[in-house]
């Protein structure tokens, strides 16, 4: 695993960073003519702002906004969480540390969520008491559910500490230095080798101030758009916390043609009255393993979650 994100995080940077001045050295001509007018250079110009800005923004934001934000969540769902005692009904040791006596598993939790509806969440992390068993299947611990269900995470353990991984945010803030540091680069060097006293006017599209930062942007919005494709799952995880539960029939299920890893994804048409009693019909879609198609519920009923506020959100969280 450590080897592939180091052999991706290298491939990355040298199509962002060498790869682009490689480039336009071997097919730039070196001329003391200005190669765009003055409009079009401050064009480029205030482009590479903005394109460098974001992702500068972005990478400050994921590496520290977003971590300090979740610690602070962490601290509120201490303080303010709603206890929850929860079942342990499935327990997995993932690895175990011989340094530091460390256990790496994953437990299946069984417990009621805000509406007092019984859910299952599996989650990972260090038991740092092995020897306790504190998490062995069929043992209860308590849990504390957040309040307020738009942030993540939606629960911890009772009693779980927060600390920063020192190592860790000391590689952040080098990244960061190191990336301001080469952004100012690009344009001290360029704009001292280059602009011949007529400013910024050797500024086009493929020079590396600019295209270096266009290379990284793309890499950028690629992640952005894959994590967007599990951003529902987000979602969905977000209403099994605050949904309602209710029993829906079963109207159709049919393959919608979309396949994720040659998993086929099933869509449901349900219908079901709310707490209220007001009848909904909505549709529902979940990519199923090939395993578990055989055992999909095709007819009859289904409990599902849905959202009181937004009825025509469900999810169905088991049977498929």
């Amino acid at each position: 695993m450590k080897f592939m994100i180091i052999f991706w995080a290298v491939y990355i940077l040298f199509f962002c960073i060498p790869f682009p001045i490689f480039i336009y050295m071997m097919t730039s001509e070196e001329t003391a003519e200005p190669r765009n007018s003055l409009a079009v250079s401050y064009g480029y110009l205030g482009f590479s702002f903005v394109v460098w800005g974001y992702i500068l923004v972005y990478f400050v934001h994921n590496l520290f906004i977003k971590t300090f934000k979740e610690r602070s969540t962490i601290q509120s769902i201490l303080q303010n969480g709603v206890p929850r005692e929860a079942k342990i009904i499935d327990y997995k040791l993932l690895k175990y540390d011989t340094k530091s006596n460390i256990n790496i598993i994953e437990i299946v939790l069984s417990f009621a969520n805000l509406r007092n509806v019984q859910i299952e969440h599996k989650m990972m992390f260090h038991d740092i008491k092995p020897l306790e068993k504190r998490f062995d299947t069929g043992n209860t611990v308590t849990v504390l559910l957040n309040p307020n269900p738009s942030k993540n995470p939606y629960f911890i353990l009772a009693g779980q500490q927060t600390q920063f991984n020192s190592s860790g945010m000391i590689l952040r803030f080098i990244f960061i230095v190191l990336m301001i540091a080469y952004v100012m680069g690009l344009y001290y060097y360029f704009y001292t080798k280059e602009s011949y006293d007529f400013g910024w006017r050797f500024l086009t599209f493929m020079h590396p101030i600019i295209f270096s930062g266009v290379m990284i942007l793309i890499f950028v919005l690629i992640f952005q758009f894959i994590f967007g494709k599990f951003f529902k799952n987000e979602k969905e995880e977000r209403l099994m916390f605050m949904g309602r539960n209710a029993k829906a029939n079963i109207i159709s299920v049919s393959q919608t043609g979309l396949t994720v890893n040659d998993q086929p994804q099933i869509m449901f048409q349900v219908s079901f009255k709310d707490f209220r009693g007001t009848e909904h019909i909505t549709v529902y879609k979940k990519i199923v393993s090939l395993l578990n198609l055989s055992s999909v519920p095709k007819q009859g009923t289904v409990e599902i979650i849905y959202d009181e506020n937004d009825p025509k959100k469900i999810i169905i969280p088991k049977g498929i």
